[in-house]
């Protein structure tokens, strides 16, 4: 998700995860400012097998280098090929909140063999995420996960205000002194320590969604070190704290409408008895007065597992088939289906816990961006945001609640330039939900050596995924540094949009060369690829759209900013 969407659903249902920023840039920070040395890091064998993994101290305050440090997690796997070695590769797949060394252990296999060959692929956990100094504040998700995401009462509104302060309470009294340090300026700073630590002259970095801020960022700050970039699935940072929400928002809504329109085309079984969209605006009005039983499930399907279920689906068109099954299953009377792809959304492990997406995508969200600090504003924004995505849009202002009770200095983003770096590659997909295809071409614009790739299709993110046409030129590129030409686009699905909140272009049923090869969660945006060919979001920015329901009230919050 903005960073692809990661939603909070419940009390909170959307906490608009994306953060935003139109601000100063910031100033590159010396070498000599960092923590890192070549011989900071000691790699040592992990799992899994041929896989390297260390940890590199870094200052949690870049203007006082000799101060309390926090450690980077990160792995690394070798070259297949060293003696035709070009460097290192480094990798995130967006969130924010995402594990990129999760990610890296499930990316990996799926690269062309002349990647594997030619670089060390090496991925670190941003602070405050995963095994860098996680952000932990709530024992578990489930229990938030239910309430209807869209508050259109006093009552209901009061519910969510007091939902989010309860929220932002325990996370600030829990890490007081390290919420104003994990933005994403202090992870672009960190990737310098650890390009120092590595003792590469230049990087090669492949970003998904949210994973597309850090890179364009640390191209801003530090252009002479760039070799090759690639920024898939890209955030337009030039937009404020309203419009990256209201506009990613559309870009779901807009997925979700060429779902509909593929079942029309395709009479899928949610059409079997009449039109598919009436059936499951039908199904969102049910769940909110009484939710649906789920036999298979350890809880039902309330608003917030439906809604949520439905967002998980709109980052890969691979899941379109799942998504109608379980829709289906739902109107009939059963909605674990919905569970299942809600808990998938999640990331919910086996043993029923969560990882600490949430906490580190709003952590890092709020301290890139200004917010209103009114709750009373987030009621208008939800008037505004319903009229771009009607099913998606008011439970987004809802979910930003949190920005409003979170005490931090924020530090905002501004549209990136890297004024001197080599060109830099942006791929575009002209129906991605979590990062909608206007972004893409925004960053490509704003970057001065930005080059766009369009990718006509569905879902969020496409290299390493099947794509021939991307992967060809995407390759060329990190390996010999030949830049597409102008106006390359590869696909042939849904051209692209006139503009935010357009209507879609029926495509054709999903194809199987759409699937991704198998990954490990990163960001649903919220961000790269995942073994079933979704967002590395939670992502994803991404976007990723992390729902969680808190104490009862109702708002979203997601990524890939998009996870």
């Amino acid at each position: 998700m903005r960073r692809p969407l990661l939603a909070l659903i419940a009390s909170l249902a959307t906490v608009g995860l994306l953060a935003t920023g139109a601000a100063t840039l910031v100033q590159t920070i010396p070498a000599s400012t960092s923590a890192a040395t070549a011989a900071s890091i000691t790699w040592k064998d992990c799992t899994p097998r041929g896989f390297q993994c260390a940890t590199l101290p870094v200052p949690v305050d870049y203007t006082k280098p000799t101060g309390p440090t926090l450690d980077l997690a990160l792995i690394r796997l070798p070259a297949k090929d060293p003696a035709t070695r070009i460097g290192s590769l480094l990798a995130n797949p967006g969130g924010p909140g995402g594990s990129a060394i999760d990610f890296l252990k499930g990316w990996a296999p799926g690269l062309a063999s002349t990647i594997r060959n030619r670089f060390d692929l090496v991925a670190f956990d941003p602070r405050g995420v995963g095994l860098s100094t996680p952000i932990i504040c709530h024992d578990t998700l489930q229990q938030f996960v239910a309430v209807d995401p869209s508050p259109d009462t006093p009552a209901e509104w009061t519910a969510a205000q007091n939902a989010a302060r309860k929220f932002a309470g325990d996370c600030v009294k829990k890490y007081p002194d390290l919420i104003n340090y994990v933005g994403t300026k202090n992870v672009a700073r960190d990737m310098e320590s650890v390009r120092i630590a590595l003792g590469e002259d230049k990087l090669t970095y492949v970003g998904y969604s949210y994973g597309t801020a850090i890179g364009a960022v640390y191209a801003d700050m530090y252009p002479g070190r760039v070799r090759a970039f690639v920024l898939d699935g890209a955030v337009d940072l030039s937009q404020g704290f309203e419009d990256i929400n209201r506009t990613q928002m559309a870009g779901f809504e807009r997925a979700f409408q060429a779902y509909l329109a593929n079942c029309r085309a395709s009479r899928c079984a949610l059409a079997a008895n009449g039109d598919p969209g009436a059936a499951v605006d039908k199904l969102l009005a049910q769940v909110e007065t009484k939710p649906i039983p789920a036999p298979s499930a350890d809880r039902p399907a309330g608003p917030g597992e439906t809604l949520l279920g439905i967002i998980s689906a709109m980052y890969s068109s691979s899941q379109w088939p799942r998504l109608t099954s379980a829709l289906v299953s739902a109107v009939n009377g059963d909605g674990s289906g919905l569970v299942d792809l809600s808990d998938q959304y999640l990331e919910r492990n086996p043993d029923g816990s969560y990882p600490n997406l949430i906490e580190a995508n709003i952590a890092v969200n709020y301290a890139d961006e200004t917010c209103p600090k009114d709750p009373s504003a987030y009621i208008a924004m939800a008037d505004r945001f319903a009229k771009a995505s009607p099913h998606f849009g008011a439970s987004a202002a809802s979910s930003s609640l949190v920005c409003a009770y979170w005490p931090v200095t924020p530090d905002p983003l501004a549209a990136p330039k890297a004024t001197g770096a080599p060109p830099i590659i942006v791929i575009s997909t002209t129906n991605d939900p979590a990062t909608p295809y206007e972004w893409g071409v925004a960053m490509s614009q704003q970057l001065e050596s930005g080059k766009l790739i369009i990718h006509r299709g569905e879902g969020h993110t496409i290299y390493a995924q099947g794509d021939a046409c991307i992967d060809a030129a995407v390759n060329a590129y990190l390996l010999q540094l030949t830049v597409p030409e102008p106006g390359k686009s590869c696909g042939t699905g849904a051209p692209p949009p006139e503009s935010i909140g357009s209507t879609p272009t029926p495509t054709a049923a999903p194809s199987a060369s759409r699937t991704a090869s198998p990954t490990a969660p990163g960001l649903p945006d919220t961000g790269a690829p995942t073994k079933d060919g979704g967002s590395g979001h939670v992502a994803f920015f991404a976007i990723a759209f992390v729902a969680i329901a808190i104490l009862g009230a109702g708002a979203i919050a997601l990524i890939h900013r998009p996870r």
